[in-house]
């Protein structure tokens, strides 16, 4: 799976397109979606990362917990993170100042997930 790859769910318009922008900045190619994929569609388009704006969570917290498995790894964006979903996500960046954090966050989230 290629690093380079990072998926990006973020519900605001404005803050995907600026997430996609850093991340191209930096040499990534990001997939960028307004709600969370399927289970499906992450199992067929792999992914070196996943940024997830914790404003996109809706529904149960089963099934955010079922993406950030099948997602993984997580970076999660949130001012105040669930408590519930912080031990299922690789890094949290706190937000507004993502942009300061999401970078590392990044590069530390792949290198935990890469096999030894």
């Amino acid at each position: 799976m290629p690093l380079s790859r990072i998926l990006v769910v973020a519900l605001d318009a404005d803050v995907r397109r600026s997430i996609e922008f850093a991340l191209e900045a930096e040499g990534y190619r990001p997939t960028a979606l307004d709600s969370l994929p399927s289970l499906d569609f992450l199992r067929q388009n792999r992914f070196g990362c996943t940024v997830l704006d914790q404003r996109a969570l809706v529904g149960e917290a089963r099934d955010s917990i079922s993406f950030c498995i099948t997602a993984h790894p997580v970076v999660l964006l949130a001012g105040q993170p669930h408590p519930w979903l912080t031990d299922w996500v690789s890094q949290i960046v706190i937000t507004p100042d993502w942009q300061n954090g999401l970078t590392k966050a990044i590069l530390a989230a792949t290198r935990a997930a890469a096999p030894d």
